[in-house]
């Protein structure tokens, strides 16, 4: 005879999958989801408009800059973590896992790259990265210089962002977490609507 706990715990859906409140077979199940923690590298304006927006939907933040008078406690109020430092210093203290997501929106293409020769090669579930195709075809031919390999660029979502048209820094923003969101509950961006890795278009060595 299957007990009621039994019965209860045959009905659970996986965690992993996000699952919205549900009932089965008569029990209602409202389940408790593990927040994922996002790292925004760069405190500018989309990075702040980023963080606001991101914390409304459920993510922790950490946002990372070098300059001070840009990442503190008056712009992100929302943040559990402001780290200021060099780029090459602190992104490697970071503890980054499978349930952290990374967003390179930093003000300069050298930045961004600094940033992405760090982020590319840990264990985050998601990595994205601002700018135009011809920007990040130039950052991954110097990161692949530099020894990075073509499987963790492979791994980096750029340009970021749903393509929706995006022309104000807030629609810019929106866009970007509305990519965080599919990316946290359906465990990846569909294929669809994902933006074409630039990595395929660079010459094969």
């Amino acid at each position: 005879m299957t007990s009621l706990t039994d019965f209860v715990v045959s009905q659970l859906k996986p965690v992993s999958s996000r699952p919205r409140p549900y009932v089965a077979e008569g029990i209602s199940y409202l389940t408790y989801l593990q927040r994922c923690k996002l790292v925004i590298v760069g405190a500018g304006h989309v990075g702040e408009k980023v963080a606001e927006l991101a914390a409304d939907v459920g993510f922790d933040l950490t946002i990372v800059d070098d300059r001070q008078e840009y990442c503190n406690a008056d712009r992100f109020p929302q943040a559990q973590d402001l780290v200021v430092g060099e780029f090459a210093e602190a992104l490697p203290k970071l503890k980054i896992d499978q349930n952290t997501l990374c967003l390179i929106v930093t003000r300069g293409h050298n930045h961004d790259e600094e940033a992405l020769y760090h982020l590319a090669q840990t264990e985050a579930s998601y990595v994205g990265l601002i700018g135009s195709k011809r920007k990040i075809k130039l950052i991954f031919e110097d990161l692949l210089q530099q020894g990075i390999s073509p499987e963790k660029l492979e791994r980096v979502y750029a340009p970021i962002g749903f393509d929706i048209g995006s022309q104000t820094v807030p629609e810019i923003a929106i866009s970007m977490v509305a990519e965080l969101i599919a990316h946290r509950n359906l465990g990846g961006i569909p294929e669809q609507y994902r933006a074409r890795n630039p990595l395929s278009e660079l010459p094969q060595t």
